[in-house]
Formats: structure tokens, C-alpha cells, sequence
């Protein structure tokens, strides 16, 4: 039987990254519900790198869909679902990167932009 074990220090490491974790999620969420609330209000975005939009999901509950094309066939089923409110969760801000600036706007890379 061998004689390793579980380091104090990975579990010190393991518990400091899981509260850096915690503590960069909650402020991600504190900044994503503030922007939310601007691209709710249709505030204007700066140009540059970074784009945020709202992601709007619809949802059904699949159960009742399954019922009704047994019981009542495809055509109703539809007919009924277009026909029906839906549930409609808050929306989600998603943010993407473009290309950084230079070349975004045709100008040649300079190479100050840092490289992760």
C-alpha cells in the first residue's frame, strides 16, 4: 500500500481558487445585471472590440406536446402552440470579441495589442 496523501497545501490552493471562483462569478453576474438593464433600456454601446446583445429563450414545456399529437394529431398540435402563450425567460447577456481594432478597421496591426 502506498504512503500518498492529500496535501495541505492542495487543499489550501483548491479552496483559494474555488473563492476566487465565487468571488469573479459574482461580479460577473453584478456587471451582466447592470448591463442588461442599459441594453433593456436600448442604451447606446461603444464602439470597439467587445459587442453585448440580449439573448431571448422561449420555452415550452415538452409533456404537453407529446399528449396532444397522440391524442390530437400534428396539424392541432401546431395550430395550438402558435396559438398559446409561451414562457419566456429573462434574457441573457452575451458578450463577444470581435478582431482587436486595427484590424476591425482595415488599418494595420501596430503589435501594441497583448496576446493571451
Amino acid at each position: 500500500m502506498s504512503h500518498v496523501h492529500i496535501t495541505q497545501h492542495e487543499l489550501q490552493e483548491v479552496y483559494e481558487l474555488d473563492r476566487d471562483i465565487a468571488q469573479r462569478l459574482e461580479r460577473s453576474n453584478h456587471l451582466k445585471e447592470n448591463l442588461r438593464a442599459l441594453l433593456i433600456a436600448k442604451m447606446p454601446t461603444e464602439p470597439g472590440r467587445f459587442h453585448a446583445r440580449l439573448v431571448w429563450r422561449t420555452v415550452r414545456h415538452p409533456a404537453w406536446k407529446t399528449a396532444v399529437i397522440e391524442h390530437l394529431g400534428v396539424e392541432f398540435a401546431e395550430e395550438f402552440r402558435k396559438a398559446a402563450p409561451a414562457n419566456t425567460l429573462p434574457p441573457e447577456v452575451f458578450i463577444e470579441e470581435h478582431a482587436v481594432e486595427p484590424l476591425w478597421k482595415g488599418l494595420p496591426d501596430t503589435g501594441t495589442e497583448s496576446h493571451n
